[in-house]
């Protein structure tokens, strides 16, 4: 038969593991922030990154990146990692699936001019 004190012990080690790996899985990922040197966008550049903005990104960044239901945009915060892996912990999604590497480049770019 087991003892009441091996119980308790067992109870003990789960409740810790438990606590510890959701411990672990709440930990925010650090995204690296990374700038990009890029040349100035041509206008061209800018009308295609305007219009992909426009459709995938103003909805929560709204027009011209001044701010909606998320954080307003600029060239200082823009971030190419956050807009390839996202970042749901802030309610960001990915986009690497969706938009090609040139696309967000131009989205950057856009957003640079």
């Amino acid at each position: 038969m087991v003892s009441r004190v091996a119980i308790g012990i067992a109870v003990v080690v789960i409740i810790a593991a438990v606590g510890g790996y959701y411990y672990l899985s709440q930990q925010a990922t650090t995204v690296p922030v990374t700038t990009t040197p890029t040349k100035t966008a041509t206008p061209t550049q800018a009308s295609d990154g305007e219009k992909l903005y426009e459709a995938n990104c103003a909805g929560c960044h709204g027009a011209k990146g001044v701010g909606g239901t998320a954080i307003a945009l600029s060239a200082s915060n823009a971030n190419r990692t956050i807009i390839e892996k996202g970042n749901l912990d802030k309610g960001m999604p990915a986009f690497e699936n969706k938009l090609t590497p040139e696309e967000i480049s131009a989205i950057l770019d856009y957003l640079r001019s």
